[in-house]
């Protein structure tokens, strides 16, 4: 199935606006990302548990110099943790994210399903995670990031391209969800041309772009309909079928297949079943 900018003819009914029902990858996300806000937070305020504050946001957020220093052991699961930390001095941060998530996740997971919004979650978040490092360790290794926005982001654009025509209310305004995603990624389009300028700022306008990418690609190459879970389900099913078939029908398959297009066009796994007949007889 191929998205489109184009699907989905607009509704000229009645505009109605209401909240929508938790789904259950959405819940989780903004359950664990709360969960661990509010521990940082209590523990940030006595100054004996600070130091442990201090540890999570050195090794779990994305910190280029991290990599530089503990090279060739790297801390691949930053990638990914970086999305589960939020700023502890605004709360703001956490608040527009989670909202982004709750109102056009849902959205997202009724349509594609949580496994499949969940591999476009992560697959958001980490390439995002990746932009960002790429980006510190050209630039400023000593600088710290957190925030699942890139994921948001993401998340956000790969909605707006399955349901252009949806119609949300930013703040007061009633508009599509297409053009409340060219806005939104027009203005960190902009603030981080200008920060090319300016100087850098604490928000990081490149992660969400990127994850801004990964979502508009998902969405418009089909991808997003992609269950890797069940793709890998259906590839051990086969070859769990394929064992089972007696070893005397696969080979005389295998013979016939050699006669009418050569040896050179066996696969691997029949390569590795010939020898092992061979050797057998």
């Amino acid at each position: 199935m191929r998205a489109s900018w184009e699907e989905d003819p607009p509704d000229r009914g009645r505009f109605e606006f209401g909240m929508p029902s938790l789904t259950p990858a959405v819940r989780g996300l903004i359950l664990v990302n709360a969960l661990v806000f509010g521990v940082l937070f209590f523990l940030s305020l006595p100054s004996a548990t600070r130091g442990w504050v201090e540890f999570a946001m050195k090794w779990l957020a994305i910190h280029p110099a991290q990599w530089k220093e503990a090279f060739p052991l790297l801390p691949l699961w930053q990638i990914v943790t970086w999305g589960f930390l939020h700023s502890l001095t605004d709360p703001l941060h956490i608040l527009y994210n989670m909202l982004g998530l709750y109102f056009l996740g849902t959205l997202l997971e009724g349509i594609v399903g949580s496994k499949r919004f969940l591999w476009s979650y992560f697959g958001g978040l980490v390439f995002a995670g990746i932009t960002t490092l790429a980006m510190g360790l050209a630039a400023d290794p000593r600088t710290i990031t957190v925030g699942a926005s890139g994921a948001v982001m993401c998340i956000v654009v790969a909605t707006a391209v399955l349901r252009p025509h949806a119609r949300i209310v930013f703040i007061i305004v009633p508009m599509t969800l297409r053009t409340f995603a060219i806005l939104w990624v027009g203005l960190d389009l902009f603030w981080f041309l200008l920060q090319i300028r300016t100087g850098p700022s604490n928000v990081a306008h490149l992660a969400h772009l990127a994850g801004a990418w990964w979502g508009f690609v998902v969405a418009r190459r089909g991808w997003i309909w992609v269950d890797p879970l069940e793709i890998f389900q259906r590839r051990r099913d086969g070859l769990a079928r394929e064992r089972e078939r007696p070893d005397e029908e696969r080979l005389d398959e295998i013979l016939n297949k050699i006669n009418r297009q050569g040896i050179h066009a066996l696969s691997g796994r029949e390569r590795a079943f010939l020898q092992r007949v061979s050797k057998r007889k």
